[in-house]
C-alpha cells in the first residue's frame, strides 16, 4: 500500500534553499522539528520569514541585511 503523508521542511524566503538539502533527513513529521533543525543549522527567523546562512549578514549596527542578489522567486 502507498499512503500519502504530510512532511515539513524550512525553505529560505530569499533564495529558496531547503534547510535539509544535503542532510541526513529530507523532511520532518512536524513543523516545529523542521524549524528547530533549521535554527540549529545557522538559519534565522525574522518575523514570519526564514533565511539560510548564505542570504543574511549583520551590518555594523547589528541590523539584519538580506542579500537580495540571491533572491529568487519561490514556487508555492
Amino acid at each position: 500500500m502507498l499512503k500519502e503523508v504530510t512532511m515539513y521542511t524550512v525553505v529560505c524566503d530569499n533564495c529558496g534553499a531547503d534547510s535539509n538539502e544535503g542532510g541526513e533527513y529530507s523532511c520532518w513529521t512536524d513543523g516545529e522539528t523542521a524549524k528547530e533543525h533549521a535554527m540549529n543549522s545557522e538559519w534565522i527567523k525574522e518575523g514570519n520569514n526564514h533565511y539560510c546562512p548564505n542570504c543574511f549578514t549583520y551590518d555594523d549596527d547589528d541590523k539584519l541585511v538580506i542579500n537580495l542578489e540571491r533572491s529568487k522567486p519561490i514556487n508555492q
